[in-house]
């Protein structure tokens, strides 16, 4: 397998990756990964132990060295033959997550001549929604290929909710498309205790990013249960682009001794780190690994302005759990919390039970199997026909017009895209 990929900071989809090829590895399954990305913008760490379990590939080991060009057009940079065969020599599936990824892997199948099945995950579910069909040139081609050109079992929703959603804004039926869920933890032994030691410690762990909008209601809600007399703690680990805001309205709230920014989290001390926590909150897979150590963990809807929650993970993981506006009831996150801190030592065991008993279809070697069968699949033997020299010059245009332009439909996704 051959994923294709920017870099590897501490995320979702890059920490996935890596567990897949640890998997993989322990399998005797041979996993190549190529950055589009200089190796100092990848996490240290990360890196260090992605290299550990699969073969990683920069652009100069793959493309002619033509400066930042071969970072930056690899639909264009002539490829080294040789060393192109030598990569491919035992890839029988190219994944990626991004359209312009998909394309690159579709390329560098087609200049050997292969017919490498190309898989394209949807890890955040407006990834192929946003702008609807106002999109530029090169974003509508991504989304032929995706759509229109690759098998429907090509693409991996890793939910049924989220395939329910683009059968209904991209009105096809995507019967054949897969939604296994997504590999995440490996089986633990945990001892399940029911004890609580004060403060009452919760943790958040992500990128600091719009839409991850329980960052800033849960001042609010900390500031509110301290009023009540609750000795709380809220850690949040993560960077990002809104960190100096959140950092600003912490101040603002006199929560500099009970809300602290830890930065970035080290991926090999996740366990060890918020195993000393009480309460998670938050989304993506974090909130699956956390589960998997029997915390409590309270999903974070992504979008939601009010401190409101569809509850515990145990109760929502068969969802899409993070996409706001399902048919569920929304609940109170102080509520939740308080009503935890309330709680007896039964009731709490009972709690951290029903989050370990709820993640066994999240482990990677599920998933890994899963994934592992998509390389059957056939890819269609007519070729996709587009201008890549229009594309990149649509690619260039719009980061110029991303620039200038406040509204673009890619800075507005969030806004624009309203899911009922």
């Amino acid at each position: 397998m051959l994923f294709i990929y920017g870099a590897l900071p501490v995320g979702g989809i890059e920490t996935f990756f890596m567990r897949m090829a640890k998997e993989r590895h322990r399998l005797g399954l041979h996993t190549s990964i190529l950055l589009l990305s200089l190796p100092h913008e990848s996490n240290p760490g990360l890196l260090n132990e992605m290299k550990k379990y699969a073969n990683v590939i920069f652009p100069d080991d793959i493309f002619l060295n033509l400066g930042k060009f071969t970072r930056r057009l690899p639909l264009l940079v002539p490829v080294k033959k040789r060393a192109l065969e030598r990569i491919l020599e035992n890839v029988d599936q190219i994944h990626a997550s991004d359209g312009m990824h998909a394309l690159v892997g579709y390329r560098l199948s087609n200049i050997l001549n292969k017919n490498i099945v190309v898989t394209v995950g949807f890890y955040h579910y407006i990834k192929f929604l946003w702008g609807g069909d106002n999109v530029a040139w090169h974003e509508k081609v991504n989304r032929k290929f995706i759509f229109d050109f690759l098998p429907e079992k090509s693409l991996l929703f890793f939910s049924e909710g989220n395939r329910r959603l683009y059968i209904k804004h991209k009105r096809k039926k995507l019967t054949g498309a897969n939604t296994f869920r997504l590999g995440v933890i490996d089986k633990k032994d945990i001892k399940v205790s029911g004890e609580v030691k004060l403060p009452i410690k919760i943790v958040a762990i992500g990128r600091l990013v719009d839409f991850k909008t329980y960052n800033f209601y849960m001042i609010k809600v900390l500031k509110n249960l301290k009023t009540k007399g609750f000795n709380v703690q809220f850690d949040i680990y993560g960077d990002g682009p809104l960190k100096a805001q959140i950092a600003d309205e912490i101040n603002k709230a006199g929560l500099s001794e009970s809300i602290h920014l830890k930065g970035t989290l080290d991926y090999l001390k996740f366990d060890e780190t918020v195993s000393n926590y009480n309460l998670f909150i938050g989304s993506g897979t974090a909130i699956i690994q956390a589960a998997a150590l029997g915390l409590p963990s309270i999903v974070g809807v992504e979008n939601v302005i009010e401190a409101e929650t569809y509850g515990y993970f145990s109760d929502v993981n068969q969802y899409e759990y993070n996409l706001k506006g399902l048919d569920l009831e929304m609940i109170s996150v102080e509520t939740i919390i308080e009503d935890y801190i309330n709680m007896n030592t039964q009731q709490r065991k009972t709690l951290i039970s029903s989050h370990l008993e709820c993640i066994d279809s999240f482990t990677n070697e599920s998933c890994q199997k899963s994934m592992d069968e998509l390389k059957y699949i056939t890819m269609p033997a007519k070729k996709l026909k587009y201008n890549r020299w229009i594309y990149e010059f649509s690619r260039i245009l719009d980061r110029v017009s991303m620039r200038f332009n406040k509204r673009h439909p890619k800075l507005t996704q969030f806004e624009d895209f309203k899911p009922n």
